[in-house]
Formats: C-alpha cells, sequence, structure tokens
C-alpha cells in the first residue's frame, strides 16, 4: 500500500455512497464487541479499495 499523499482526490457522489456503506456495514459489524480492534485499518482498506 502507497502512504497518504497531498495529492487532492476526486470521487464521485455514488462512489462515496458505496464507500459510506461499506464502513457502516463494517462497524455495524464490530458493534457488538466491547473493544473493536482492526476497525480503523478495516476502514481504511475499504476505502484503499474503491479509490483504486
Amino acid at each position: 500500500m502507497t502512504g497518504v499523499s497531498d495529492e487532492e482526490v476526486s470521487i464521485t457522489r455514488d462512489k462515496l455512497v458505496k464507500v459510506r456503506e461499506r464502513v457502516l456495514e463494517a462497524e455495524k459489524e464490530k458493534l457488538h464487541l466491547d473493544l473493536a480492534r482492526g476497525i480503523n485499518d478495516e476502514i481504511e482498506q475499504i476505502i484503499r479499495e474503491e479509490i483504486n
């Protein structure tokens, strides 16, 4: 994976909606856990998959 850069990323509204839905689903799956370990990594992976 590449690191974060200062380059601007444009994203369509449809893509943004899809990212939000996937992130919310991932968070919902971890909601019942006392410690939602790895959720940030999972969210980052979702965003990288959808943007690239």
